[in-house]
């Protein structure tokens, strides 16, 4: 059946169909998703874990280097800064 109101046209007798997810799929859906985020925040943590690690392996590297520039004003700050450096990464 057909009902004019103004320049619409309304359906009667429409079957409305919801399509919805059960209990059990939104749940399993939803672990997916938590295992999925759990994941990626364990990423990011190891990474900002090796980027800390080797922020301080530089800064110990300086530190080292401006002491023995401090001792000895001849030698190169730099070159000192990566002998130090490449120390700290081997420890």
């Amino acid at each position: 059946m057909f009902l004019w109101i103004g320049p619409f046209l309304l359906l009667s007798n429409v079957v409305h169909t919801n399509i919805t997810m059960s209990d059990s799929e939104i749940k399993e859906e939803t672990e997916v998703e938590v295992e999925e985020a759990k994941a990626d925040v364990e990423e990011g943590l190891e990474d900002a874990g090796e980027g800390l690690e080797d922020a301080s392996d530089k800064v110990q590297a300086g530190a080292k280097a401006v002491a023995k520039k401090v001792a000895d004003p001849d030698k190169d700050l730099e070159s000192e800064y990566q002998k130090e450096k490449i120390k700290e990464k081997m420890d």
